[in-house]
């Protein structure tokens, strides 16, 4: 699916940068996003807020109560879009914005329980809905990507195979994800040398995800990307890299 423009995009306005590498940072940094879904009896767009999780593919997932009018919206329709912004509060619109559409797909059995794990190290106080009985997780499968970073910087030709981590090869490393995790924590874990590489970020960080190209880092307020400076396989190759 490529989304069609009314008017070809002019170049002459456009100051080059790098698009993909934006849109995997917005994508792996941003908490929270905006949620459109079709409704289920007018078809008029209905929009929330929610929060994104990205699983070690780069795929985003995200939580809805079974009794919310978006979820009975997405059971019916399960077309979507959804939209992350890195904004600092002033002026959205010179912002840096990430639009995603496709579909979005329940997750069920292992696959909640995994992607569910991954979700409460992102957000330190979701226990409190996440034991709900009426939890579901969705899994966006992403057919189209826009990308808006500010002022004259304008993609429409990403693609969503420009936001996935290939997994191929790294079947050893995501197997052992969550030992590794409890691992690199533990007081004689290598938690510090993945601090000494934050560049000056700060508070009090937890591991979220561990993927072939980097560490996913979750605080109460922040998220932080660490990308490993060649591709990891096993969890050999991580603790080799930080060293």
């Amino acid at each position: 699916m490529h989304l069609k423009r009314e008017a070809p995009l002019d170049t002459a306005h456009v100051e080059p940068f790098g698009a993909k590498a934006l849109a995997q940072r917005i994508l792996r940094t941003t908490r929270n996003m905006a949620l459109a879904t079709l409704d289920r009896h007018e078809g008029f767009p209905y929009s929330t807020v929610t929060n994104s999780s990205v699983e070690p593919d780069g795929s985003v997932v995200f939580y809805a109560s079974e009794l919310s009018h978006h979820t009975r919206n997405i059971l019916a329709d399960r077309r979507i879009s959804v939209t992350l912004c890195q904004s600092e509060g002033l002026d959205v619109l010179r912002d840096r914005r990430l639009t995603l559409i496709g579909e979005a797909h329940l997750l069920e059995g292992e696959a909640f329980d995994r992607a569910g794990r991954r979700y409460r190290r992102k957000f330190h106080r979701s226990s409190k809905y996440m034991d709900l009985r009426d939890t579901r997780l969705f899994r966006l499968d992403v057919s189209a990507t826009l990308l808006n970073g500010g002022p004259a910087r304008y993609a429409d030709d990403l693609t969503a195979q420009d936001l996935r981590v290939p997994l191929e090869g790294a079947e050893e490393l995501l197997r052992a994800e969550e030992d590794l995790i409890r691992r690199l924590e533990s007081p004689s874990g290598k938690s510090h040398a993945i601090t000494a590489n934050m560049r000056g970020a700060k508070g009090r960080w937890r591991i979220a995800t561990i993927d072939p190209e980097g560490i996913d880092l979750a605080s109460e307020r922040e998220f932080h990307r660490l990308l490993f400076p060649e591709r990891a396989r096993t969890p050999d190759d991580v603790l080799a890299m930080l060293h």
